[in-house]
């Protein structure tokens, strides 16, 4: 099923099929500021796994899997924060930024990496902060598209076709170029950059 919406305001009830779509355990695509990205809901481990799949990112892997929440309080609940990151994050988000940090007990066991690290998010973009709002629980992404050198341009109407069997809602906001966060590991008082992106480099 593919639904579309504006993304600059989205419409809660447009966004209905796909939130059903988590609560039931399936993976949806929706777009980011980042780019289109696969998601589903944090406390279902049906979606987790499948998820996984998309990513190629097996539970032993170096790569955490990164969830999108809505404030630093949620931050600081999934993610172990020394004061000097807390104020660094604060100031840095809500942004195009991936945050790798020490995953505290309330992270899933599925979630983490083998290094118990977890990614998060907190995007400046309306139908992310919607979904997450209107699912009442953080959003496990992924990107649809591999940081890849030359990125093609991703159309919704095409990512229905090739990712149908595993995807139950596309909501479509019109084709977008994918264009990834920096990412940040922030599991000591060092800033580590893991990839530069869309993100300044913070100092």
């Amino acid at each position: 099923m593919r639904i579309r919406i504006d993304p600059e305001r989205p419409a809660p009830r447009k966004l209905h099929p796909a939130v059903v779509a988590l609560q039931r355990g399936e993976v949806i695509i929706y777009p980011t500021d980042t780019g289109y990205a696969f998601g589903c809901a944090l406390s279902n481990p049906r979606g987790i796994a499948t998820l996984r799949r998309l990513k190629g990112i097996g539970e032993r892997h170096e790569k955490p899997l990164t969830m999108l929440v809505n404030d630093l309080a949620e931050i600081s609940t999934y993610g172990h924060m020394g004061n000097r990151v807390f104020r660094l994050v604060r100031r840095i988000l809500p942004g195009p930024y991936t945050l790798v940090l020490r995953a505290t007990s309330q992270v899933p066991r599925t979630m983490k990496n083998r290094a118990h690290e977890v990614g998060l998010r907190m995007p400046d973009h309306p139908v992310c902060r919607l979904l997450v709002e209107l699912l009442g629980e953080p959003l496990l992404t992924g990107s649809v598209t591999p940081g890849e050198a030359d990125p093609e341009p991703e159309d919704p109407e095409e990512l229905e076709k090739r990712y149908g069997k595993d995807v139950h809602v596309v909501v479509d906001a019109g084709i977008l170029w994918p264009n990834p966060s920096t990412v940040l590991r922030l599991t000591g008082d060092e800033i580590e950059v893991l990839r530069e992106g869309q993100g300044e480099i913070p100092t």
